[in-house]
């Protein structure tokens, strides 16, 4: 009888850890949906690195990974919040600008700069800020 309730309480306990791993499986592969087309993507641009402010996917997230569906269109904006000069560039695997998507420099505190993409490709790879581009720059995943 001690063998038995032993058993069933192993069965329990297993099956409890499955259904949690397969819910954490699910969830984390929400997190992979791309980007609804059209959105505004919003950056706070600092020294240290893009932090995304929308939407809520790349919130808070330093240089996050921007998930876009191919053939779609989005428009970038980073607000400048230290007044260090800042642009934003979109970049093949070579670190090229992809068909002159980048904006002027901006080095004025709160103002803004976007970035309109008619239609995303796959040889879009990252986009980076050129004066920072070693802490501010992040991939793109084109889907």
């Amino acid at each position: 009888m001690i063998r038995e309730s032993t058993r069933r309480r192993v069965l329990q306990l297993t099956g409890g850890t499955l259904a949690i791993g397969f819910l954490g499986t699910s969830v984390s592969a929400q997190d992979d949906d791309p980007i609804e087309a059209e959105t505004e993507i919003m950056f706070d641009g600092l020294t240290e690195g893009w932090v995304g402010v929308e939407p809520e996917e790349i919130a808070d997230d330093e240089n996050p990974t921007l998930i876009l569906t191919e053939g779609d269109s989005y428009e970038i904006t980073f607000e400048n919040m230290d007044g260090a000069e800042h642009n934003i560039e979109i970049v093949d695997e070579d670190d090229e600008v992809v068909d002159e998507y980048e904006t002027d420099t901006n080095s004025e505190e709160g103002e803004t700069e976007t970035l309109e993409i008619d239609e995303v490709t796959d040889e879009m790879a990252e986009y980076v800020c050129r004066p920072h581009e070693e802490t501010m720059r992040g991939e793109i995943d084109v889907q």
